[in-house]
């Protein structure tokens, strides 16, 4: 109760109108209040942000091209199912690994880094033509990979983290 005292004597002494510089200050708020459109805008990112991440995509999109190319090179004569399983490894990894849900990120991810496989390994057939049934193919297959690693990995990750 000092306190709000003290500050009733302070208002009186400095002989200023506290009334109008509220007023100012209400005017300039006004002038830099968000408008209805940006907190739309503000609430779209916000549920954007928690379903989508994109630093998780690109780093997924590395992470799975790593994976297919080093699963594709290290396994000879099954070039496809080695990237594949490349992809699972890699979103097997990130669900094991990672405390929050990246289906999404990791779906595209995959479905994008086979879809570029199949583009550069049947390249005779892109050129000349008719490739879009081959890369819907190769992108869903990596599609199912990345979905189906990221939910084993959160799968055993949920194992072991619960108690018995």
């Amino acid at each position: 109760m000092a306190e709000r005292t003290e500050e009733r004597t302070r208002e009186r002494s400095t002989g200023v109108d506290l009334d109008a510089l509220s007023e100012l200050d209400e005017g300039d708020r006004h002038s830099d209040a968000p408008t209805e459109a940006d907190g739309r805008l503000d609430r779209l990112r916000g549920r954007l942000g928690s379903i989508f991440s994109l630093r998780s995509f690109l780093f997924g999109l590395i992470a799975t091209v790593v994976g297919a190319v080093a699963f594709g090179l290290v396994i000879p004569f099954f070039g496809s199912v080695a990237a594949l399983g490349g992809v699972f490894a890699v979103a097997f990894a990130f669900g094991a690994l990672g405390g929050q849900r990246r289906y999404l990120e990791l779906g595209l991810a995959g479905a994008a880094t086979a879809a570029l496989g199949t583009l550069t390994e049947f390249l005779v057939v892109t050129l000349v033509g008719g490739s879009q049934l081959l890369v819907v193919f190769g992108a869903g297959s990596g599609l199912l990979a990345a979905l189906a690693g990221h939910y084993f990995g959160r799968d055993l990750r949920s194992g072991m983290t619960r108690e018995v």
